[in-house]
């Protein structure tokens, strides 16, 4: 869904979403509904390929008509389609939804992030300017929640704790707006407070003039919340109103400031960071204010064992879960949850102080009160009793950590190490929220604003330039609502990738309180590829000569000219490639791992019999070479041939050579198989397989020439007969192939290379005898030739017969005494 006016011209613009599971292409905004502009909607059914919705990891682009980029977002870091040549104006990292959200949102004015929110059915309703819906209140401003202690004492500063609340009156940890604070009596000083310290501007700052009011600017890092102190001086009862400059504004239930007061100050050396399981170490001051010079100070009268009534005040946001207790040394006390009726505390006071130890075992938001109403030793001038309370800061009770679990993790060190999951297939991740002994904390995630954990992963091997992080789905921000007795189990989690990580989750601000934290998993891996997937270039048989037309003799071994060539990708779920799977140590597949079944006929040419011709293929071991990020080639070997075999059978025309060899199997050290075979290959073959045979021509003369020729020539079989082979300019020869008994004549030694498909002639010097000498050749097995007609190939012959004589044209009879 987009925003636009009904002047914005967009009718040749477009969108495209892309995942692991694909791209949907263009989709065209001309076919968009316009009818409830601003909104401009395009419905999942005018998507071609709408599964590649998905909220957790997607990346979706918007294109003007020529193509360029108008905005981008990205989803949990998927990046498909990314324009490296545009920085965008705004924000497009949107964090990984759960399962169960269905809107991801922006302002129109491009201004906040991207939140993700859960479905609502119906009730949901248009929201322009923020979200589109309503679920969690959204990222609208709704108010604030203003948080004070019932009582204070006019001799120390107050807490006061602020949270902007959304809509659905839940913390809107990314609130940035400015507000106004001020006191109803118009009196007091403000400063940045203890409890959650606030990062951004408090003005005036000091302030000192006592008129109760300040302005203060949230900044992001405040995750919604502040705390400031305000110091009043004057003995009433007032409240505190807080206004956004948009005329949002809400206010605080009364505070009674008191003369005579308890002071709840931390003397711990982590200040007001509460961690559940570790005490935290508390004093009690009994102050009041001099009637007669003003000066506030301890009241001495406060000594040895005093009896106090102590409860807790919840916050909306506290779990109700188990309540803290008070040690003293001796002892440790429950804390009610409401003003008791009689005294359950005791401390020992020494000069007006007291010490305990918060013992917590739970996480929980709250303040403690104390009231002494008792002793009797505070009196008004008529000797009365008074009582005297006290309210401590908004206490805060976090987790220490997260504790993670994978199941049936194996936890590997390195590449070499086991094999946990393959690329994409999903894992279970245990997840506890627990306390500084490490025990899970029952209530966390039953917040008013359920706490929950932002689960994230960092890659721990490979290390190289190259390496790919990868994409962590089904995790990003966990709802506090997966969490039960402190535990929660993510379901369904799967990284995309090859290699080993280690998953973390965190919390910035618990309930808006900081320090963050966090936790820190094992090793998590080895992580394999899910599959290989195959392409293939099928390269190009190599001819034997190409002086003329391009050709191989029958019986000839044919090699390469172009390598075939498989180029195996390491996959992880859908079409993604895992980058990391050639990184050093990760890549288990070699040459062995490629099985391949070579020809034994031609697909389609048959010989005289009817039957297709046989081939002999003599294939090599391959070389495996990484050839981009994931991927993987295997070229065949330069040293493979393959033979048309010669028979008589054989002896038919030219023909187009038509060979496939078959791919059968991929797999690598781990099992990662190619499951899409067998694949065939048949290589281009630009070339004539031809019959061919060596001739030579029996030759005659008389014994006492000076020498005499015999010519010789390649032949091919055109279907009905052998003709010179005049494309053959290639067939080498040498006269010490030839078996020669050299009884009337001397062979002179000779070697060339044969054009057009002639060669020689060779020379023969006569001796003077008369007689015949037969020439043997021996040939290749691709020029011999069935002469005799037995069926079996033999090498050429050549007749020399000396005593001869051509005669002469004018005689025509010659006879000699």
């Amino acid at each position: 869904m987009l925003s636009f006016s009904a002047t914005d011209s967009y009718s040749d613009w477009s969108l495209s979403l892309c995942s692991n599971a694909g791209c949907s292409g263009d989709i065209p905004l001309s076919a968009a509904t316009a009818l409830s502009l601003p909104w401009l909607v395009v419905e999942k059914a005018q998507i071609e390929n709408g599964d590649v919705i998905n909220f957790q990891a997607m990346d979706i682009l918007l294109k003007d008509g020529e193509g360029n980029t108008i905005d981008y977002l990205s989803v949990n870091g998927f990046v498909d389609q990314e324009d490296m040549n545009c920085e965008p104006a705004y924000s497009w990292q949107a964090s990984g939804a759960q399962t169960s959200s269905k809107t991801i949102s922006r302002r129109p004015d491009g201004t906040g992030g991207w939140p993700t929110e859960p479905p609502k059915g119906n009730a949901d309703k248009p929201t322009q300017g923020g979200s589109n819906n309503n679920s969690g209140g959204g990222n609208n401003l709704g108010g604030f929640e203003v948080l004070v202690p019932a009582t204070g004492s006019v001799c120390a500063p107050v807490e006061v704790t602020i949270r902007a609340l959304n809509q659905g009156g839940n913390l809107l940890a990314g609130y940035s707006g400015q507000i106004a604070v001020q006191t109803s009596s118009g009196s007091g000083n403000w400063a940045a407070g203890s409890a959650d310290v606030p990062a951004g501007v408090l003005a005036p700052n000091p302030d000192t003039d006592n008129n109760g009011g300040v302005t203060y600017q949230f900044v992001p890092a405040d995750g919604g919340a502040v705390s400031l102190a305000l110091s009043n001086a004057t003995a009433d009862e007032l409240t505190i109103q807080v206004t956004e400059l948009s005329g949002v504004e809400s206010q605080s239930s009364a505070i009674q400031f008191l003369e005579n007061a308890f002071l709840v100050e931390s003397s711990d050396v982590n200040g007001l960071d509460i961690v559940a399981e570790r005490d935290h170490q508390f004093v009690v001051r009994a102050v009041r204010r001099d009637p007669v010079n003003g000066e506030c100070g301890s009241i001495p009268d406060y000594e040895g064992s005093i009896g106090l009534k102590a409860w807790l005040s919840r916050t909306g946001d506290d779990p109700g879960g188990n309540a803290p207790g008070l040690n003293i040394g001796t002892s440790t006390a429950g804390v009610a949850n409401a003003l008791p009726s009689a005294n359950n505390l005791s401390l020992n006071f020494t000069g007006g102080e007291a010490s305990f130890s918060l013992v917590t075992s739970d996480v929980g938001q709250y303040e403690l009160n104390l009231l002494d109403d008792t002793s009797g030793i505070v009196q008004d001038v008529m000797g009365s009793p008074l009582p005297v309370a006290g309210v401590s800061d908004l206490w805060t009770v976090r987790p220490d950590r997260f504790e993670l679990f994978v199941s049936g993790n194996p936890s590997a060190s390195d590449a070499s190490g086991p094999v946990f999951r393959a690329a994409g297939e999903a894992f279970d991740v245990q997840l506890a929220a627990v306390g500084a002994n490490g025990t899970p904390l029952a209530s966390y995630g039953q917040e008013g604003t359920p706490q929950g954990a932002d689960l994230t992963h960092t890659l721990v091997q490979p290390v190289g330039p190259g390496s790919e992080v990868g994409l962590l789905s089904g995790a990003g921000l966990l709802s506090g609502s997966l969490f039960s007795n402190g535990q929660a189990l993510v379901s369904g989690v799967s990284w995309n990738e090859v290699g080993i990580i280690a998953l973390a989750a965190r919390n910035d601000s618990y309930l808006g309180a900081t320090p963050p934290f966090q936790g820190l998993s094992a090793n998590v891996g080895r992580f394999i590829p899910d599959r290989f997937e195959l392409s293939v270039s099928p390269g190009e048989l190599a001819p034997f000569c190409s002086t003329g037309s391009p050709f191989t003799y029958t019986g000839q071994a044919m090699s390469w000219n172009l390598m075939p060539e498989i180029t195996i990708s390491a996959m992880g779920p859908g079409t993604y490639v895992t980058r990391n799977y050639t990184e050093t140590g990760f890549m288990k597949l070699n040459a062995s791992g490629v099985s391949r079944t070579s020809p034994t006929t031609d697909n389609v040419q048959t010989g005289l019999s009817g039957a297709l011709i046989p081939v002999t293929a003599s294939i090599q071991t391959g070389m495996v070479t990484v050839s981009s990020p994931g991927q993987v080639s295997y070229i065949f070997s330069s040293m493979d041939s393959l033979v048309y075999d010669k028979s008589p059978d054989g002896k038919v025309g030219p023909f187009a050579p038509s060979l496939t060899l078959t791919v059968t199997g991929v797999v690598d050290s781990d099992g990662v198989v190619a499951p899409l075979v067998p694949v065939q290959i048949t290589p281009g073959a630009p070339l004539e397989v031809r019959y061919g045979r060596w001739h030579l021509e029996n030759v005659y003369g008389p014994e006492n020439v000076a020498s005499l020729s015999m010519p010789f020539r390649a032949e091919a079989w055109n279907g009905s007969r052998f003709v010179e082979h005049a494309d053959d300019g290639c067939s080498a020869w040498s006269t010490a192939s030839i078996s020669d008994p050299e009884v009337y004549h001397t062979l002179s030694a000779d070697a060339g290379t044969i054009g057009a498909g002639s060669g020689g002639p060779l020379t023969l010097q006569p001796n003077g005898t008369q007689g015949t000498d037969a020439l043997t050749w021996d040939v290749p097995g691709w020029l011999e030739a069935d002469w005799d007609g037995d069926g079996a190939l033999d090498d050429p012959v050549g007749l020399a017969t000396f005593g001869v004589y051509r005669g002469h044209d004018r005689v025509i009879f010659w006879q000699e005494r």
